[in-house]
């Protein structure tokens, strides 16, 4: 029998949306834009959407090297339209992260950027794991059909401990509980500093998404209006005209 790790109390540590099956196998799915349902994949560690290339791709990684069993990942179900979400995770794990703009290689996904993990953690998921290319797939036999492929691949447990990373609102969330009643100015204001600037990312990236499928940007809009301005000031003279 091959050799497995503890895995953390309260794993998965990321919050998310999705289902926790076997915490020991070596398998988890990631269903893009799919929903699938745990009990049609038995035998996995853990299944769900992954709809962003940003903080998404983060949360799983996160989950994944949280747990020293997991070492194979299937990106399956259909792609996520604008985000590449599934293509994103792929160029990740074959091209990594660039150091200096923490976008990720070799993706046209529309924000792939990972700015709340540290590169060491993004190296470990790419060599914990390996990532299978079943995007698009949606039928629960082919992927149950891969996963037992993958489970008898099992080559254990990655050999290192677990690796914790908090990320997002966890780690704001944390600073704030570990704060002792009575303490000077300047650590408190660190803490809002941080969350502050994480609320700021998240917005920055609600933006840019809502921009970008929307399809419909604020000048588009004032440039509507405008012209049904300037075409009622032309048509009025006839109106009144007309009228009389």
């Amino acid at each position: 029998m091959v050799e497995k790790k503890e895995v953390p109390a309260g794993w998965p540590l990321v919050t998310g949306d999705y289902e926790v099956g076997d915490s020991e196998s070596p398998v988890a799915v990631a269903s893009t834009g799919s929903y699938f349902h745990i009990e049609h994949l038995p035998g996995i560690a853990i299944q769900g959407p992954v709809k962003t290339e940003n903080i998404g791709l983060e949360k799983i990684m996160t989950n994944i090297i949280s747990n020293s069993n997991i070492r194979f990942l299937i990106m399956a179900g259909a792609e996520v339209p604008g985000h590449i979400s599934g293509g994103a995770m792929l160029a990740l794990h074959k091209d990594g992260v660039d150091s200096e703009t923490h976008k990720i290689l070799g993706t046209k996904a529309a924000i792939p950027f990972i700015e709340n993990l540290p590169a060491e953690a993004v190296e470990r998921f790419r060599k914990q794991v390996e990532v299978f290319d079943m995007i698009g797939v949606e039928d629960y036999g082919a992927i149950m059909a891969k996963v037992n492929e993958l489970k008898g691949k099992d080559p254990g447990a990655y050999p290192e401990d677990p690796m914790i990373v908090k990320i997002g609102e966890e780690e704001a969330a944390a600073g704030m509980l570990e704060l002792p009643l009575a303490m000077p100015a300047s650590p408190f204001m660190d803490v809002i500093n941080r969350a502050t600037e994480d609320i700021s990312y998240k917005a920055q990236l609600i933006a840019r998404d809502q921009k970008l499928s929307s399809g419909i940007s604020r000048n588009s809009i004032l440039g509507l209006l405008t012209g049904l301005i300037v075409i009622t000031i032309f048509l009025l003279p006839l109106i009144i005209w007309g009228v009389i």
